[in-house]
């Protein structure tokens, strides 16, 4: 019984990080493309190209990410009651702030209005785990 709840919240864990991972590689993997396409590398056969090539490296891998993280929710799912489980998922939303802000790849600016929100999904995070309905039915 106890392993089956830590494979549970290792499962929702790593769902919830491969997720935020996943948005920030494929947020990064864009900003390169951009950076390239500002320098006029706009063909495909210039992957070899550092801005171009790290556009379709942080891309795929962002992609990966996120696939990842749909084969462990769909662990979580089996193990928990999608009313206690996704506002976790949220979760993902402050780890991708922290990431924008702090990776100075991407270099987003941490505003009040921002952090004040995020701490508000914090809140209800909270609230909706205090249920301590986590067995599935």
């Amino acid at each position: 019984m106890k392993s089956a709840r830590w494979i549970g919240a290792a499962s929702l864990g790593t769902s919830i990080v491969l997720s935020a991972l996943g948005q920030l590689g494929m947020k990064a993997g864009m900003q390169n493309l951009k950076l390239a396409r500002a320098g006029g590398e706009i063909a495909w056969s210039a992957l070899s190209t550092p801005p171009l090539r790290d556009a379709a490296l942080f891309t795929a891998a962002g992609l990966v990410a996120y696939g990842l993280s749909l084969l462990a929710w769909l662990a979580v799912l089996v193990r928990y009651r999608l009313s206690y489980a996704y506002p976790l998922l949220a979760l993902s939303y402050v780890l991708v702030y922290a990431g924008a802000t702090l990776w100075p790849a991407l270099a987003e600016a941490a505003t009040p209005q921002r952090t004040i929100g995020t701490l508000l999904i914090l809140a209800g995070v909270a609230l909706a785990s205090l249920t301590g309905e986590r067995a599935s039915r």
